[in-house]
């Protein structure tokens, strides 16, 4: 079985129109600061590598839920303007699954914290 490099090719580029899209959201653009400031954080804290790889892949792990609930809301969009509650709905319960993440990293560092620092 061949690797197709022109369709790697073509779902890169579509991979990074996504990424241009969200740039236009400030959430992403924050999150990406975040991303950017981790590995300064971690060289600081030293957790090891383990937890460092940990640490930055569930923040990736962050941005992605982050594309997929601009996605959820660009596609909601579509359907209607208009205010309709199970739009709101879906747009609500996106934006959750983004915050439950965030709640998933911070308890991440936090434990990563108190073993590096306390326990």
């Amino acid at each position: 079985m061949a690797i197709n490099f022109r369709h790697l090719y073509g779902a890169l580029l579509y991979s990074l129109a996504g990424i241009r899209r969200a740039w236009q959201e400030q959430a992403f653009r924050h999150e990406v600061l975040v991303l950017l400031i981790m590995p300064f954080a971690l060289w600081l804290i030293r957790p090891g590598l383990v937890w460092s790889a940990a640490l930055l892949a569930a923040w990736l792990l962050v941005m992605a839920i982050e594309l997929l609930n601009s996605a959820v809301e660009e596609s909601l969009d579509l359907i209607t303007r208009d205010s309709n509650i199970h739009v709101k709905y879906g747009k609500d319960m996106a934006s959750a699954a983004v915050f439950l993440t965030i709640c998933a990293n911070a308890l991440l560092w936090g434990v990563m914290l108190w073993e590096r620092f306390i326990g």
